[in-house]
């Protein structure tokens, strides 16, 4: 995909088009947030399915529970979903994270919400 930065020079996927102008290579930074549960959600079920959305062609999603260790998560319909059971009643912090393949990884604000 090529970008115009100048009437006489075209940057390619960062690369110097050759006309002596200096381009500077820019990293797409991938995104993720999560969908569902809302913030300051109460769930009151045996179980519950998280959801995310994260920028197309990301690695993977992971999720971490009250900071524990990052899970992955699956993907399905262009979204990510981690089913969630054996949790115990109250306040509960949810982040996610994703990371492309240059290395670049983003975490999601951290979603707040109950189990009653």
């Amino acid at each position: 995909m090529a970008k115009r930065i100048s009437k006489t020079a075209v940057m390619v996927d960062g690369v110097n088009s050759g006309f002596g102008d200096q381009v500077r290579m820019v990293e797409r930074r991938p995104t993720v947030q999560v969908v569902c549960p809302s913030e300051d959600a109460v769930i009151a079920q045996p179980c519950f399915t998280f959801q995310m959305a994260a920028t197309p062609g990301v690695d993977g999603v992971q999720v971490s529970i009250d900071r524990s260790e990052w899970v992955a998560c699956r993907e399905s319909l262009g979204l990510w979903w981690y089913d969630w059971s054996g949790f115990e009643k109250g306040e509960h912090q949810l982040l996610a994270r994703t990371h492309m393949g240059n290395g670049i990884a983003v975490d999601s604000a951290a979603r707040r919400f109950s189990v009653d």
